[in-house]
């Protein structure tokens, strides 16, 4: 029964996105970030919503005539493109297994096309707006099950993440929210009605009870980072620290001694087999590079066993930073967004990717400063902390080909175009 009121809510929008691709796009969004399928378990569990709505909604792009719509050129956007050639041409030659490569590379494909459509798209500040309370109705919709779980059962129920999605473990879910605390701030003075304002406020909160209840170091590292970015830009300091300071606490309280042992673990780090786990994949994602530094071994290939272990035997070259390594018969992800990269696609695939997000913070910080309209500014200015936030905890996970990174630079070409219009005139 549910699978079937669900599908007859749902089937409106896949006609709505031929005659309106910016509603396709929202519908898109709301799908990628909520993953509806996890709470189907009949016959529409196995319909791909999200692919039949892309679908739409590039027909609608294709036969449509918006005249809102924008060519997406931009010299950020043709980076993000040279950097999906460069992995497509390392997935050719790699190492690891074809089919896992581009599967992965699959999912980036559309994270990067999604983004052209973004920039196509989104080009008035209610397009926008509309667009991020779609976004954030979506990953909300985990963040409140996840949060209420952990919070009712008294902090015994462990975040683990979403399946069928990139949040597939606690780190990743954890970063993931981590993202959009700085759009749900943004996002709460600019709503009008009362009850979406209270909703997004209470996202916000739960959004930080889910970090602490995924137990993710990294997050909580990032927790604070974004804590920290975010009382040193918002208005009402007092107010925030209240906010901040209440969730937390009863996080915290109910997340109890697990909690403070997990963390703290965080002291003794070097003797930690996770962390070491981490620096020997560091290690030979530096090895397979220098081996390839054109084309690294193509995307997911570290993982393989056999790569893994072709590289395994050059790694006394690192003693030098710890000669203490996991068993050369563990594969393990690279668990840093730098040296994924690195091993997936060489160190010309790194230089682009560090090129995105470089010249991602710098176009934030520029239309922080100079951009026309207040809004603007405040947009730019969460993204900015969320690319902060991404750079230096993706630093400790495996999400480089995240659709939300490139989703929200995408945005922020947006925010870019319409502030030389506004410029214009």
């Amino acid at each position: 029964m549910k699978d079937i009121l669900f599908l007859f809510m749902f089937s409106p929008f896949f006609i709505l996105a031929i005659r309106n691709p910016f509603l396709g796009l929202c519908g898109w969004v709301w799908t990628i970030m909520a993953i509806p399928k996890n709470m189907l378990w009949g016959f529409a569990a196995d319909i791909r919503f999200t692919y039949f709505l892309a679908i739409a909604t590039i027909i609608g792009m294709i036969i449509g005539r918006d005249p809102l719509r924008k060519v997406p050129w931009n010299s950020l956007f043709i980076l993000m493109l040279l950097l999906l050639i460069q992995t497509a041409l390392s997935n050719v030659f790699t190492l690891g297994t074809g089919e896992a490569s581009w599967a992965v590379w699959s999912d980036f494909f559309k994270a990067i096309l999604f983004s052209g459509l973004i920039i196509m798209l989104l080009t008035t500040k209610n397009r926008i707006e509309t667009f991020l309370i779609a976004l954030l109705l979506g990953i909300g919709f985990n963040i409140l099950f996840e949060g209420l779980k952990f919070l009712v059962t008294g902090g015994s129920y462990k975040i683990i993440g979403i399946h069928n999605s990139m949040m597939t473990d606690n780190n990743l879910f954890a970063l993931a929210v981590l993202m959009v605390i700085p759009l749900y701030l943004y996002m709460i003075p600019q709503v009008k009605h009362k009850f979406l304002k209270l909703g997004f406020t209470g996202l916000a909160g739960l959004s930080a009870v889910c970090v602490i209840g995924s137990f993710s170091r990294g997050g909580f590292i990032g927790l604070v980072i974004v804590s920290w970015q975010v009382f040193l830009k918002v208005k009402r300091k007092l107010v925030f620290i209240i906010f901040a300071v209440c969730f937390s606490s009863v996080a915290i309280y109910v997340a109890s001694d697990r909690w403070s042992e997990r963390i703290q673990t965080i002291e003794n780090v070097k003797e930690d087999s996770s962390f070491l786990g981490r620096v020997t994949a560091w290690k030979l994602a530096t090895l397979a590079a220098m081996d390839n530094p054109l084309l690294g071994t193509g995307q997911d290939s570290m993982q393989h066993e056999h790569v893994w272990q072709l590289y395994y035997f050059d790694i006394n070259q690192f003693d030098f930073i710890t000669p203490k390594n996991t068993p050369s018969d563990k594969p393990k992800a690279a668990h840093s967004i730098y040296f994924q990269v690195l091993g997936d696609a060489g160190f010309l695939g790194l230089i682009l990717f560090l090129l995105i997000l470089f010249n991602a913070f710098l176009l934030s910080r520029s239309l922080v400063k100079r951009a026309n309209k207040e809004w603007i500014k405040h947009l730019a200015k969460a993204i900015n902390t969320t690319l902060i936030v991404f750079m230096l905890s993706g630093g400790l996970l495996s999400m480089a080909y995240y659709d939300l990174l490139y989703a929200l630079i995408a945005i922020l070409i947006s925010l870019k175009q319409l502030n030389i219009e506004k410029a214009g005139k």
